[in-house]
């Protein structure tokens, strides 16, 4: 197969990309658009509004943040979620439809405020350009942490990577997070992994589309084994004192999911050097299947909502976390 071809890509003469088949990018909905929840409460409609902000005006990255109205009840004091999309570090935006879908979704379930952030891509931006736009982003959420708001950081896919850099920059600068969720890490590794192996025709990511996206997200001369990649290398380089740091974890997996291999590496990791780990790593389907199938994202956004909820516990019923308000100020809706 093309890889370039199955990926939608091809080389401007300039050396950037031409992304010419990827999913629209939706308008910011200051009005709020409704989105149908069922829970403990029962079969309800909330509006989540979302409007874009700057982060790193530098860099020219941002923030798109998503706001439920009516919280409903208890739930008063909204938490923070800080999430990374995913696309290979070279696909997609905060904007695009699939992953301003899950912000949405998310908002409404939690409830939570939500702050996706656009970070920059590869391969005109390469590792660790996305990781250093996500301790902007840390730094961005440190005064709700401050104020005794419960903060999380959350990715997909590659914004799982993502997230969890964003997890240790946290802990470098003192910035208390709840947990860390990381739903199906894209992690890799010279040698091929049994899954890996198997996955040359894979439906979501074959092996020569998950090979081209590594090429062109890594360091110029990198190989697979670089330790924004692989997860053996990660782990070595970060060491066991740094990763006790961090917050309890979901580790969200699927059972044909190309780098599952990679991601059992990264929890045994974890576990070994004393994280609190929930792993949930043998979900249906393949990559990304919340994004093309309703009943698999119904069940994401379930998990998600629910560990937000436990970690969230002990500040729900104080006054110290800002209100869903003061994030609505702060966006400017």
């Amino acid at each position: 197969m093309d890889p370039y071809k199955y990926l939608k890509i091809r080389f401007n003469p300039d050396g950037s990309l031409c992304r010419y088949g990827e999913a629209p990018l939706l308008p910011a909905a200051p009005a709020g658009e409704p989105v149908a929840i069922e829970d403990d409460q029962g079969a309800r409609r909330i509006a989540v509004h979302s409007n874009d902000v700057p982060l790193n005006d530098a860099t020219g990255t941002g923030l798109r943040l998503f706001v439920p109205s009516g919280s409903g009840g208890h739930h008063d004091r909204l938490p923070l979620i800080v999430y990374f999309h995913g696309g290979g570090y070279v696909l997609f935006r905060a904007a695009s439809e699939p992953f301003h879908n899950t912000c949405t979704a998310l908002a409404a379930a939690a409830p939570a405020a939500v702050a996706s952030v656009d970070y920059r891509l590869a391969p005109e931006h390469r590792l660790p350009a996305a990781f250093e736009d996500a301790a902007d982003a840390v730094l961005w959420a440190r005064p709700h942490a401050a104020a005794g708001r419960p903060v999380f950081v959350m990715g997909s896919h590659n914004g799982a990577s993502i997230a969890f850099r964003a997890a240790l920059a946290a802990a470098d600068a003192g910035v208390e997070l709840r947990g860390v969720i990381l739903n199906q890490p894209h992690l890799g590794g010279a040698a091929r992994s049994p899954a890996e192996a198997a996955s040359v025709d894979d439906r979501v990511l074959p092996l020569p589309a998950n090979d081209l996206l590594w090429e062109l997200a890594l360091p110029v001369g990198a190989d697979r084994d670089h330790e924004y990649c692989n997860p053996e290398s990660m782990v070595t380089r970060v060491g066991a004192a740094r990763l006790r740091r961090l917050p309890p974890c979901l580790v969200l997996g699927r059972r044909k999911d190309p780098p599952r291999d990679r991601t059992r590496t990264l929890v045994n990791a974890l576990r070994k050097a004393g994280v609190a780990v929930e792993a949930r790593l043998d979900g249906a389907g393949y990559h990304a299947m919340e994004l093309f199938k309703a009943n698999y994202a119904a069940e994401f956004t379930a998990q998600v909502a629910d560990f937000v909820r436990r970690h969230s516990s002990a500040d729900t019923d104080t006054d110290t976390g800002a209100s869903a308000g003061d994030v609505v100020g702060m966006s400017k809706l």
